[in-house]
């Protein structure tokens, strides 16, 4: 008799979402999604990941810090130095807690800052959208990278005040500006 082996449905979670703002001196955020499509193994619960590591395991579908309550604490976002990081979640399922692959990244800005820092780090970013050279109004620009929406850098350029776009498929990306006071992340159109 030949054994046959059973394969299980294992499906990503779906309809990941973002949202943070700033009340000072509080950071709060919501991240949340849907259970992944049926069907599917018993679900167990989620992984949260922080780029690629694990954040924390949890069985419901949102992770948050509000105002009126929270399942986490603000230390989420201090991650990479209070840097930016993509953020995805995948399901776990029973038997032998198998783990999801995901299909979907947010970008998460890292803790927010009041008025006064923010205007300090303040950057001038145009035209956008564009489709072809995007400048830069910001001193002492070092670096400058473009990221897809799934995170993977798609061009870097040092030492410059302008990035030309013009090659890249249209759609939303990250800029990510390197300067002495650290980083600032903006989001681009790309037409």
């Amino acid at each position: 008799m030949i054994g046959v082996e059973s394969f299980g449905q294992i499906n990503p979670v779906v309809n990941l979402t973002w949202d943070q703002y700033y009340i000072s001196p509080n950071n709060f955020f919501i991240l949340e999604w849907e259970e992944p499509e049926s069907p599917h193994d018993e679900l167990i619960g989620y992984n949260v990941y922080r780029e690629d590591e694990l954040y924390r395991f949890q069985t419901e579908k949102v992770l948050y810090n509000l105002e009126q309550g929270s399942n986490c604490e603000e230390d989420f976002l201090f991650f990479n130095n209070g840097e930016g990081f993509f953020a995805h979640v995948t399901a776990v399922y029973d038997p032998g807690a198998i783990e999801s692959g995901y299909i979907q990244t947010v970008y998460v800005e890292g803790p927010l800052l009041n008025i006064e820092e923010f205007e300090k780090n303040a950057v001038r970013i145009y035209p956008n959208p564009t489709s072809g050279l995007i400048y830069i109004d910001a001193a002492d620009v070092t670096k400058v990278q473009v990221f897809d929406i799934s995170g993977k850098i798609i061009k870097e350029i040092k030492n410059t005040a302008q990035i030309d776009v013009s090659g890249i498929a249209q759609g939303i990306y990250l800029l990510k500006l390197f300067v002495n006071e650290g980083t600032v992340t903006h989001k681009i159109i790309v037409q």
